[in-house]
C-alpha cells in the first residue's frame, strides 16, 4: 500500500491525481486554520533571534523534513506489507524545483536508508511566502550551530564549543512532553557560565493528533527534522557556518546488540552513512553549511572525561536526560522526568559516567540491583546486552570490524576507528554490567 503525502503551503490548494484505494495524508503548513496544520515556530523563530529571512531553499528543508516526520509519525507500520516498512509518495511544493528534482533519488535513497521505508518524493512549485518586516538582528551572530537534544553528548559538545571561544546556536526540537523542560534546565545551567555566548534556537513542532492506536512511537525520522532545523538555522546565519552533531561513535554506529535487531528496526539517526547522503544532498542543493561530527570516533564514557570544563559538566549532566522513554517512571509512581534506568541509551549513559568517574542519576529501575527478567519488557534491552557481551567476550577484532561493516556502507580510511570506537564502547557497558 502506498500512502500519498500531500504538502500545502499557504494558500495552496493541490489535490494529486486521484488514485482508487490510495490512502492520503495532508500536512498543511501557513494555514492556521487548517485541522492538518502542523504546529510549529520554525520560520519565526529564526526570524526573531537572527533578524533575517531563511534561504528559500532553507525553507523548503524544513517543510520537506515535517513532512516526513508527520507521515512517519501517523503511519503505523503494521500497515506495510511486512508489518514494518511502509511506502510513500510525497507531494513537496519547492522553490528551487530544478534542484530539488535532480537530486530526488538521493533524497529518497537518503530517507529509504533513515527510516527503513520506500520514498518517492514529486515536487512542483511553491508560491513566495509572505515575508513579515525584519526583526531586529542578534548583537553578536553565533559563529557556529550545534545540535542541543539535552542529552549529556550534545552538552559536552556545546561545552567544548563554548570553553574554546566561540558563540554558538544551539538548536534544540521537541514536541510534546518533557524535552523543553529538560533542555531548558541544561541551559539554565550552561548560562551560568557562558550566558553571553549562547543563542538558543528551542524550535517546537507537532503535527496533527492521532489516536494512539493508530500512531507509530517508531519516530525514526526525527533525526532528519533535528538536522533540517540546524541546517536552516546555519543557513541563515550565513554560507559556511558549521553544525556541529555532538554523538559518540557507538550510538552513531547503533550495532544491532542482536541478530533481531539489525535492519531496519535498528535506528540510524546519526549514522556515517546517513550523514554522508545528507551532505551530499547538501551539495546538490547547493547549502553550503558544513556538518562537523568531532566524536565520530569517541566512546561516550571518553567524550566524558575529555570534556574541556568537568566543573559545568558535573553541574548540568544531572539535569541532561538521555532516556527513550522518561516519561515511563509516571506509571511507576515515580518523577516523568527520571531516567528508565532499562533502555538502550539509559544503559549506556549510565557506563560512561562510570568509566568518567562522574556523579550518576536516579534510575527508575536498577539494573545492577534490581536486573528486570529477560523475558519481561524492561529486561529485554538489558538482556540483548549481555548476550552481545557474551558473543563479543573472546572476539577477534575482524568481529568488531564486520559488525560495524554490517550497519551500512563506511569510508574504507575510517572503518578500523570504527571498529575499535565499537569495542572501546562495549567495553565501557562491560565496565558497568560485569
Amino acid at each position: 500500500m502506498t500512502w500519498d503525502v500531500v504538502v500545502r503551503v499557504g494558500s495552496d490548494v493541490y489535490e494529486p491525481p486521484a488514485r482508487g484505494g490510495i490512502p492520503r495524508l495532508v500536512t498543511v503548513f501557513e494555514q492556521f486554520t487548517d485541522p492538518n496544520f502542523v504546529r510549529n515556530n520554525s520560520l519565526d523563530l529564526i526570524r526573531t533571534k537572527t533578524g533575517r529571512e531563511p534561504p528559500p531553499i532553507a525553507v523548503d528543508l524544513i517543510h520537506m523534513a515535517m513532512a516526513v516526520y508527520s507521515a512517519d509519525l501517523r503511519v503505523n507500520r503494521k500497515h506495510g506489507k511486512d508489518r514494518w516498512s511502509r511506502t510513500f509518495l510525497l507531494h513537496l511544493p519547492v522553490a528551487e524545483h530544478e534542484r530539488w528534482a535532480a537530486s530526488e533519488p538521493l533524497l529518497s535513497r537518503m530517507l529509504r536508508y533513515l527510516t527503513g521505508d520506500a520514498w518517492e518524493v514529486r515536487f512542483r512549485d511553491r508560491a513566495p511566502l509572505t515575508v513579515p518586516p525584519p526583526g531586529q538582528q542578534q548583537l553578536t551572530p553565533p559563529r557556529v550551530v550545534s545540535l542541543f537534544s539535552g542529552g549529556l553528548d550534545s552538552l559536552v559538545g556545546a561545552i567544548d564549543l563554548l570553553n574554546d571561544g566561540a558563540t554558538v546556536a544551539l538548536v534544540g526540537h521537541h514536541g510534546a512532553g518533557i524535552t523543553n523542560g529538560v533542555q531548558q534546565a541544561v541551559l539554565q545551567s550552561l548560562g551560568a557560565r557562558y550566558a553571553t555566548a549562547i543563542t538558543p534556537f528551542l524550535f517546537h513542532a507537532q503535527p496533527p493528533k492521532l489516536r494512539a492506536k493508530d500512531g507509530e512511537t517508531s519516530m525514526r525520522s526525527r533525526s532528519i527534522l533535528f538536522l533540517s532545523l540546524g541546517i536552516a538555522v546555519a543557513a541563515t546565519l550565513g554560507p559556511g557556518t558549521p553544525l556541529y552533531v555532538a554523538e559518540n561513535g557507538l550510538i552513531s554506529l547503533n550495532v544491532p546488540l542482536t541478530p533481531s535487531r539489525s535492519g531496519s528496526s535498528s535506528t540510524r539517526t546519526t549514522h556515517p552513512h546517513f550523514l554522508a547522503l545528507l551532505r551530499e544532498l547538501l551539495a546538490a542543493l547547493e547549502v553550503n553549511v558544513p556538518i562537523e561530527t568531532p566524536y565520530r570516533f569517541k566512546t561516550k564514557g571518553e567524550m566524558m572525561r575529555g570534556c574541556r570544563d568537568q566543573a559545568t559538566l558535573a553541574q548540568a549532566s544531572a539535569s541532561s536526560m538521555s532516556c527513550s522513554h522518561p516519561e515511563s517512571g509516571r506509571f511507576r509512581g515515580r518523577s516523568p522526568s527520571q531516567h528508565c534506568g532499562y533502555c538502550v541509551p539509559c544503559i549506556i549513559r549510565r557506563a560512561s559516567l562510570h568509566a568518567a568517574g562522574l556523579p550518576q542519576n536516579q534510575y527508575s529501575i536498577d539494573v545492577l540491583t534490581q536486573p528486570p527478567g529477560a523475558d519481561t519488557d524492561t529486561g529485554r534491552d538489558f538482556r540483548a546486552f549481555h548476550m552481545a557481551l557474551e558473543r563479543l567476550g573472546a572476539a577477534r577484532p575482524t568481529r568488531f570490524l564486520f559488525d560495524v561493516l554490517s550497519t551500512g556502507p563506511l569510508p574504507s580510511a575510517d572503518a578500523a576507528q570504527y571498529a575499535d570506537v565499537y569495542r572501546r564502547g562495549m567495553a565501557e557497558v562491560r565496565g558497568l554490567l560485569g
